[in-house]
């Protein structure tokens, strides 16, 4: 039994074939899902675009986030759920990258590193998010008169550009991305 887990190994198959010098070699061809866009490969590039654009504003806005210099940054518990959203963003752009490689019939592999990984980066940036807003009204509420009021408040109103972000990467998803089909290939 490996230790190693594999999703993509019942995608493959091989039959064995015999090359130009009698030798007998195995190929090796794709029988999983592939997944269509619903577009080509010109549309398909208007698309690469706007997902860097969404990208770069998720990222900025938390660099944005942590430059104000609040009294809860001293506090463990509100700034790792703040450091955690930098890693979905970071893994939305490894998305970008994959999907820049991907054609418009991409295969189960292309599709999760590339599309999947980038709507689930988007998610995953919406729920830290507000895990860390979260992180930070509690603090509000037990340290109540030991910090700078107007400082908290805005780090706090800074939790929004970052969710709104994600939610029009989410909208941009759904009108180009959703349309996604599935032909099986088993």
């Amino acid at each position: 039994m490996s230790i190693l887990h594999n999703p993509y190994k019942g995608d493959y198959d091989h039959a064995p074939e015999m090359d130009k010098r009698g030798r007998f070699r195995d190929r090796f061809f794709y029988k999983g899902d592939i997944y269509v866009l619903p577009f080509g490969e010109t549309e398909k590039k208007k698309t690469y675009l706007p997902c860097v654009v969404y990208g770069i504003l998720m990222f900025a806005a938390l660099v944005v986030q942590g430059l104000l210099n609040q009294t809860s940054s001293r506090t463990i518990w509100v700034v790792l759920p703040y450091f955690f959203q930098f890693l979905p963003v970071l893994f939305f752009f490894i998305g970008i990258v994959e999907y820049l490689g991907a054609t418009p019939r991409m295969t189960r592999r292309q599709y999760d590193k590339g599309v999947g990984r980038m709507h689930f980066c988007g998610v995953a940036v919406i729920v830290l998010a507000a895990i860390s807003a979260l992180c930070e009204v509690i603090y509000l509420i037990l340290r109540r008169g030991q910090y700078d009021v107007r400082l908290e408040l805005i780090y706090l109103a800074l939790h929004l550009p970052v969710i709104i972000i994600a939610c029009l990467f989410a909208r941009y998803y759904n009108k180009y991305f959703s349309g996604i089909s599935v032909e099986s290939g088993k």
